[in-house]
C-alpha cells in the first residue's frame, strides 16, 4: 500500500497516522486468528506510534494556530495594499487619459502605457515588490505634470501612499512575521519526520510477525497523488477526500 508523501502537511499526517494506529488496535479488538507473538507485537508498536502522533499535534497546532490567524491577516492586508495602488492607477489613468495630448514629452504609448490598470496587475503578479516600483515610479512621473494639471500632485501622493503601505505590510511579512513562522514550521517538519521514521520501524517491527498483505492493510487508502487520506464520507475535511474515481 502507497504511503502519504513526505509534503503532505502536518494535518494530513495527523490523520494518516491516526487511520494506521486506529488500524492496529482494531486488530487487537476484532482479529482472533492473531497468535500471542502477534498480540504481543502490535501491543508493543501502538504506545510507540501514540507518542508520535501526540508529539506531532503539539507540533501542528501552534503552527496551524499561526497561519490562520497573524498570517492570514497579514496577507488580508497586503492584499488590500495591492489593491490600492491598482485603484490609485486606475483614478489615475481615468484622469489623465482624457489629456495625455496635451503632454508631448510623455514616452511612446502615452499615458495609459504607464498607469492602465492591465500593466498594474501583470506588476502585481510579478510580485510586491515591482509593483511598489512601479507605484513610486508613476508618482514620479505625475509629479512632473503637476503644473500642467494640479491635480497630478494629490494622484501622485495617492500612489505613494498606497505604495509605502504595500511596501510596509511586506516588510513586515518578511522581517516580523517569517521569522516567527519559521521555528514554527521547523518544529512541525521535525515532528513528521520522527513520525515516518517510528512508522518506518513498526513497520520493520510487524514484518517479523506478519506476512506482507498484513503490513500493507495497516496503511488506509490514499487519493489525490498520495496526498491525502481517500474517505468519502468524510470530504469536506482538507484531510481527506473521496477516493479516485479511477479504482
Amino acid at each position: 500500500m502507497a504511503k502519504l508523501i513526505r509534503s503532505a502537511s502536518g494535518f494530513r499526517h495527523l490523520r494518516w497516522l491516526r487511520e494506521i494506529i486506529a488500524t492496529l488496535e482494531a486488530h487487537l479488538e476484532l482479529n482472533d486468528g492473531l497468535n500471542e507473538a502477534q498480540n504481543e507485537a502490535l501491543a508493543r508498536e501502538i504506545p510507540i506510534l501514540r507518542a508520535r502522533i501526540e508529539a506531532l499535534a503539539a507540533a501542528v497546532k501552534p503552527y496551524r494556530d499561526f497561519l490562520e490567524g497573524e498570517h492570514v491577516r497579514l496577507r488580508a492586508k497586503q492584499r488590500v495594499a495591492g489593491w490600492l495602488v491598482e485603484e490609485a492607477g486606475r483614478e489615475t489613468d481615468g484622469t489623465l487619459l482624457p489629456h495625455q495630448d496635451v503632454f508631448g514629452h510623455l514616452p511612446p504609448g502615452g499615458v495609459a502605457s504607464l498607469f492602465s490598470a492591465p500593466v498594474i496587475s501583470r506588476a502585481l503578479q510579478a510580485g510586491n515588490r515591482r509593483t511598489v516600483a512601479l507605484a513610486q515610479g508613476a508618482a514620479s512621473m505625475l509629479r512632473s505634470l503637476r503644473h500642467q494639471m494640479p491635480v497630478a500632485g494629490e494622484l501622485a501622493n495617492r500612489l505613494d501612499r498606497a505604495g509605502a503601505l504595500l511596501s510596509q505590510i511586506s516588510e513586515e511579512l518578511a522581517t516580523v512575521e517569517e521569522p516567527r513562522r519559521r521555528p514554527l514550521k521547523a518544529a512541525m517538519e521535525r515532528a513528521i519526520t520522527e513520525a515516518r521514521e517510528a512508522i518506518s520501524q513498526m513497520e520493520m517491527s510487524l514484518r517479523m510477525h506478519f506476512p506482507p498483505a498484513f503490513i500493507d492493510g495497516v496503511y488506509p487508502e490514499l487519493t489525490r497523488g498520495n496526498t491525502v487520506v481517500a474517505d468519502e464520507a468524510d470530504e469536506d475535511d482538507d484531510a481527506t477526500a473521496p477516493p479516485d474515481a479511477s479504482r
